[in-house]
């Protein structure tokens, strides 16, 4: 196995081991199903478009692949942000 495909897919495994971290969370809490299918359906699809976004950018010219992933990078870091601006509040 290549490097680069070795790494696409390790990341795609600890990706995925955190989403089904998420999932048994989830199902874990006391809380109508309804908005248990809801969440699992946002977890499912935000992990296949990490995986996707980190696909593209690996096929991507490996002259740009830095700073399209520090893009991505920035990108999920804002993310983190609202979310830790949320627990604050939680």
């Amino acid at each position: 196995m290549s490097k680069s495909n070795s790494t696409r897919l390790n990341g795609k495994l600890e990706g995925n081991g955190s989403a089904n971290s998420l999932r048994v969370l989830i199902f874990s809490t006391a809380m109508p199903i309804e908005d248990k299918v809801v969440l699992e359906d946002m977890i499912n699809k935000l992990s296949q478009e990490a995986n996707t976004m980190l696909d593209i950018i690996n096929d991507i010219d490996k002259r740009h692949q830095k700073k399209l992933l520090l893009g991505y990078k920035s990108f999920l870091q804002s993310a983190l942000k609202a979310v830790n601006r949320r627990l604050e509040i939680a």
